[in-house]
């Protein structure tokens, strides 16, 4: 004998609670008949029908408990399946939940390994700037020819050249951490202890002490006190310089044959085209010591000199040329503008001496406002209608400052010349630094006509999150890159990408220090919408008939 099949199972489950409703409704329905025949067409007595009467009566009371039993069981059944209904419902519901619970946490991993993968960068730069500047320090250290001495917030020595060294007596591992008040003879340490404490309040000053090195013999030397801040603008330590009087060998040098020991220490500065000396304390910040410098070394108090010229209008502006690449470029006459200082004698203080000092004392702000206000009032007085941009750059502290974007708009007011001569220029690593503020910035200029620049675009990295978060109108490309397009197949091939990218999202490239024609005509060929560089035009003085 064969099994019976699933489907014949699942019939014969139908089919029971059916034939047991069925089979005794025929049967009653059977003695029902029976019982009516026998009453009336047969010749029974009462005994037969009163038989057939309680058969009819058991058989109602047997269908009566079948139909009840078949109610209950579908009944039962119909709340068990209810049940397993409203179980399977909340099963889903909970692993709905799960789902999405696990797709937060997913999200969340991702979030956290893009944090690590971006904190990994940045520790890999602090790691790589930490060697450079390590580096940078023991190459000062052995070679400048300073007397040069980095005192921290507790008045210890950190930083020293190797000439302070031999100044004091001492070995560089003794001096290292050690406080000044031991490095110096006691009567020393006390002339300088008051200017000491100003400088460490952000006060820069200067000493003059008269040292006996021999027995009967004193010796005059200067010390300035220059204070160094970290990247919270707080006072970090100050950086001491002491000056002794020239021996007559060094006077008897020309400065042709001195100008060799400090080239090693000296850098071009890209942005104004001067040099300033650049070197790095225990901490691994910059520091900037412009006041080497004849310049500076004649100032008393640097921050006092800076803040009279921009009381006296002791400032002027410089412009280099932006030219067209392409014929039918919709601005053809374009002026990056640039900060020079004047002393009192009208004689020229190279932005390198300035500038760092301006920035310490967060007085950026005060010069960017100057270099609008004039570039809007040669604008203003000048005699053509020819449309002319000029590129402004803006310091770190005036992109946060929440109150530049309301003078811009008072002063275009004022001077009555279209907003869009006005383009401000962004660098780069300021834009990622604060990109809240440098976004804000735009938000509030953009509407009212202000053009932006990203400035030194691809030194760092060619990265375009940045870029897209803020409103552009052009970006320069870091002169860097574009001085090795003719022989660097790699720069060719970022400076190709840049452009494409550029062109997909509306934004018009500007490249930095072109110096030969046969770059111009490369970019050019690459499609780069303008040029800058000595190649094209040197910075002259910003005036009236440059226009």
């Amino acid at each position: 004998m064969t099994e019976p099949s699933a489907q014949q199972r699942r019939k014969r489950l139908r089919m029971g609670p059916l034939m047991r409703v069925l089979l005794p409704s025929v049967f009653t329905l059977i003695l029902i008949v029976l019982l009516v025949f026998t009453m009336f067409f047969t010749d029974f007595d009462w005994q037969w029908v009163t038989f057939l009467a309680g058969i009819l009566f058991a058989s109602v009371l047997s269908l009566v408990s079948a139909t009840w039993k078949s109610g209950w069981r579908i009944a039962r059944r119909t709340a068990e399946a209810a049940h397993y209904k409203q179980r399977l419902h909340a099963e889903i519901i909970q692993h709905r939940g799960t789902r999405e619970q696990l797709e937060r946490e997913l999200a969340l991993h991702q979030q956290d390994r893009t944090r690590l993968a971006k904190e990994s960068e940045a520790h890999r730069l602090v790691v790589a700037n930490s060697l450079v500047a390590e580096n940078r320090l023991v190459m000062l250290k052995t070679h400048l020819e300073e007397i040069a001495v980095f005192v921290d917030r507790d008045r210890n020595c950190g930083f020293h050249t190797r000439r302070f060294a031999a100044w004091t007596g001492m070995s560089s591992g003794r001096i290292d951490g050690l406080a000044l008040s031991k490095v110096l003879p006691p009567r020393e340490a006390e002339a300088l202890h008051l200017q000491l404490l100003d400088a460490l309040d952000g006060r820069a000053g200067r000493a003059e002490l008269s040292l006996q090195r021999k027995p009967g013999v004193e010796q005059r030397v200067l010390v300035d006190f220059l204070p160094q801040r970290d990247a919270d603008n707080d006072v970090c330590g100050t950086l001491l310089l002491i000056k002794e009087p020239k021996s007559s060998a060094e006077e008897a040098l020309t400065p042709a044959e001195a100008a060799p020991q400090e080239a090693d220490f000296h850098a071009e500065d890209e942005t104004h085209g001067t040099t300033k000396l650049l070197i790095a304390d225990e901490s691994g910040n910059a520091v900037y010591l412009s006041s080497l410098t004849e310049e500076l070394s004649g100032w008393g108090n640097p921050r006092e000199r800076i803040l009279q010229a921009i009381q006296n209008d002791g400032f002027d502006l410089y412009a280099q040329d932006i030219v067209a690449l392409a014929a039918d470029a919709p601005v053809e006459i374009m002026h990056e503008l640039l900060i020079r200082m004047h002393d009192e004698e009208k004689n020229m203080v190279p932005p390198g001496t300035f500038l760092p000092i301006a920035e310490r004392f967060n007085m950026m702000p005060d010069i960017d406002r100057l270099v609008v206000q004039k570039a809007i009032a040669m604008r203003a007085a000048a005699r053509t209608g020819s449309p002319l941009v000029l590129c402004i750059n803006l310091a770190r502290s005036t992109i946060e400052d929440d109150t530049f974007p309301a003078f811009v708009g008072r002063a275009l007011k004022i001077g009555r010349i279209p907003a869009q001569t006005l383009c401000f220029e962004i660098a780069d690593n300021d834009a990622i630094a604060c990109l809240p503020d440098a976004v804000r910035l735009a938000r509030a200029l953009k509407p009212i006509g202000c053009q932006f620049t990203l400035d030194g675009f691809g030194r760092a990295g060619v990265g375009f999150e940045h870029v897209k978060a803020l409103p552009l109108d052009f970006l320069k490309i870091d002169g860097s890159i574009i001085l090795q397009i003719l022989r660097v197949p790699e720069a060719l091939a970022k400076v190709r990408a840049i452009q494409r990218v550029c062109r997909v999202i509306g934004i018009r490239t500007i490249a930095e220090m072109v110096e030969s024609d046969e770059s111009l005509a490369e970019l050019r060929a690459l499609g780069v919408n303008y040029a800058q560089g000595f190649g094209i035009a040197k910075p002259r003085p910003f005036s009236l008939g440059a226009n």
